[in-house]
């Protein structure tokens, strides 16, 4: 026999043990090295204690660990509340917990415990699937906690399972319940920034082409966009971020504070585009939108810039999704006026920077053209000069836009929506750089866009007299199937970057999109679920116009009343099958033509609160020689009545032990 089993006990301290390991283990990624690493420990040392007959640790050593275990996590966040803090402790928790467990009652402990630290988890947690683990867990969590509340030998696992699945199952109506009517509370909204000689693709408030060697495009999800109108073509989607219009030589920036309110100079023409757009989170406080945005709905914390750009206002700066729609025209005129020192100043360059792009520039202005025919002969320099768009150009020197235009002449779209506007602004004509994201990926499956970091972009505005700003994207040149195809994915491949292998796969990369849609329809349907939502089931069920005080009252009503309404159908449902059960039981009919056998030998009858097993000990001492008959069917009573008898072998024990059991 092998030392596992002849270990005591063993088997429930396994299953506590995995409990315990995988109920934190989604919580793992988010926690200091140091947490998982001192769980694994404690379960470690207390499974050498029971197989290996390890010294239990002395309490003071107990006090020490859990000293120390505090002190690092206080040190780790700097406090013990919120979610983080507490949910390490939680685990540190844990881990000495089972360290110190003997007794039956502390598995008990750590299994309810583990129900804890599944619900920590959805605190930070929420993913499609992490709460279908997390939920498996729970089950399992309840088939253990089954296991282990038993002091005899365990049941067959696949009996626990269907146990366990009817206990989840009869208590899901009424979770069904809690979950749409209880009152919901205003929660944060759902809720993008990055910049090295190694960048990822992504948005930040700041850009300095010269200096980024490798750009490594990232399938990673920005925002998610879907159309409640007929979308525009893939050319058009240039979904504007932070505009950029500060440059000292090498970096472009976004200039502090904002001059005026420039709206109302937009003029909108053709078909309105109307369209959601759910924001992944991210620490900054700016959104993005289709050019160009008119209306939007999140007007209390979402205004529009100087540079047309649409800022978020907010105190939270924890990342968060952010969701809101909408409405803008592809087709417009964006007619600010500026003043002759706003023209200085988005036409200005340092002193003595790109020297040979300035006389270029200053080479244009000979036959005095007009400001449309400075553009088209700068971009005619980039078509008819070998530019090439590559994700790996050559580091740039003091003088990046000159080495640029004419020497390397290779890199992406920063280096031409930099070089272009630089260009402009030496032949006299005010340029910035507008940084942000062009085209998308249809989503069929789910019916609305992905655009992913590799989709992100930079393209040039010009100010022209009569027209205003004018998106000029010099790419459009030099690479048109960036534009065309919409796609950072397309410009990835001919620029002959590494897209993973197991996305070159047609059926793989469906079925990817398959789980993104399934993860955005339990975002916005479960995750989602707010008080914007209820007010909604609300108005459906005609209270429309209640006040928030009275919507609240109704809910709590309803709450109860369905909450009540489902656990009286349940206890009425599951006392009615109990009751069928006690009258066709034939393990209790043979039980109890046994003890009528019994009380005609004088044993006293069996008390209306005696277990089955005290009334065989009596009987036993009343009939010392029939002692051993009377515990064998006391026994087989009790597996054929309590235990899982799928062959039916107790109760064939129990039939020809009480049809035999004739004492003296």
């Amino acid at each position: 026999m092998s030392v596992l089993a002849r270990t005591p006990g063993l088997d429930r301290l396994l299953w506590t043990a995995a409990i315990v390991v995988g109920a934190s283990l989604v919580a793992w990624p988010t926690l200091p090295v140091w947490i998982p690493l001192l769980l694994v420990a404690c379960v470690a040392w207390r499974l050498a204690i029971a197989v290996l007959g390890w010294a239990v640790p002395p309490r003071s050593l107990r006090l020490v660990l859990a000293t120390l275990a505090f002190l690092g996590v206080l040190a780790q966040y700097r406090t013990i509340n919120g979610i983080e803090a507490g949910s390490a402790l939680l685990v540190v928790m844990v881990a000495l917990k089972f360290l110190e467990s003997h007794a039956h009652r502390d598995q008990l402990v750590l299994m309810i415990i583990a129900y804890f630290l599944v619900f920590a988890s959805l605190l930070t947690e929420r993913s499609l699937w992490s709460a279908a683990y997390l939920l498996a867990f729970v089950w399992l969590t309840t088939v253990a906690l089954l296991q282990v509340a038993r002091r005899s030998a365990l049941l067959p696992t696949r009996e626990t399972a269907r146990a366990g699945t009817r206990l989840l199952l009869q208590a899901a109506p009424v979770m069904l319940v809690l979950f749409v009517l209880f009152p919901r509370l205003p929660g944060p909204l759902w809720g993008m920034a990055q910049s090295s000689s190694s960048a990822s693709t992504g948005l930040s408030d700041t850009m300095s082409p010269g200096d980024i060697t490798a750009l490594g495009l990232s399938d990673e999800i920005a925002f998610r966009v879907e159309f409640l109108s007929a979308p525009p073509g893939p050319s058009e989607l240039y979904w504007r971020g932070p505009v950029l219009s500060s440059f000292n030589g090498r970096t472009w920036s976004r200039p502090e504070g904002m001059r005026r309110n420039v709206a109302r100079t937009l003029e909108h023409r053709g078909a309105p585009v109307d369209y959601r757009v759910t924001l992944e989170p991210a620490a900054s406080r700016w959104a993005v939108a289709l050019d160009m945005p008119a209306r939007w709905s999140a007007s209390r914390t979402m205004v529009m810039g100087s540079d047309y750009q649409l800022r978020m206002f907010s105190f939270d700066r924890r990342p968060v999704r952010l969701d809101y729609t909408v409405t803008s025209y592809t087709d417009y005129r964006a007619l600010e006026p500026l003043t002759e020192a706003e023209q200085r100043r988005f036409s200005s360059l340092p002193s003595g920077n790109n020297p040979r792009t300035r006389a270029l520039a200053e080479s244009w202005l000979a036959d005095n053209p007009t400001p449309r025919e400075i553009v088209a002969r700068a971009l005619a320099f980039f078509s008819s000069a070998q530019f090439v768009y590559t994700l790996t150009p050559p580091r740039l020197g003091q003088h990046a836009v000159d080495e640029f235009l004419f020497e390397t002449r290779e890199g992406f779209c920063e280096h031409y929506a930099s070089a272009f506007a630089v260009m402009l602004r030496a032949a006299g004509i005010p340029a910035r750089v507008v940084t942000g994201y062009q085209g998308g990926e249809l989503n069929v499956a789910g019916g609305y866009y992905i655009v992913r970091q590799s989709d992100a972009h930079a393209w040039t505005e010009a100010w022209l007299t009569d027209e205003g700003w004018v998106r000029i994207d010099p790419i459009a040149v030099v690479a048109p199937d960036r534009i065309e195809d919409g796609s950072g994915r397309a410009a990835l491949e001919a620029a002959g970057g590494g897209v993973p292998v197991i996305g070159r796969f047609s059926w793989v990369r469906d079925a990817l999109l398959l789980w993104d849609a399934a993860n955005v329809y339990w975002t916005r349907w479960v995750l989602g679920y707010g008080p914007e939502l209820q007010r909604d089931l609300l108005a459906a069920l005609g209270f429309d116009d209640a006040q928030w005080t009275r919507r609240l009252g109704v809910l709590l009503g309803l709450a109860i009343a369905a909450t009540a309404l489902v656990s009286i159908v349940l206890t009425f449902a599951i006392a009615r099958a109990y009751r069928t059960r006690r009258r066709i039981d034939p393990a209790q009919r043979l039980f109890t033509a046994f003890t009528r056998r019994l009380a005609a030998l004088d044993v006293a009858p069996r008390g209306a609160t005696e277990a089955p097993a005290a009334y065989g000990r009596r009987a036993a001492t009343a009939l010392p020689q029939a002692a051993d008959a009377i515990e064998r069917i006391v026994d087989a009573y009790l597996r054929a009545r309590y235990e899982p008898d799928p062959d039916r072998a107790a109760l064939a024990e129990l039939r020809t032990r009480v049809g035999g059991f004739a004492p003296r």
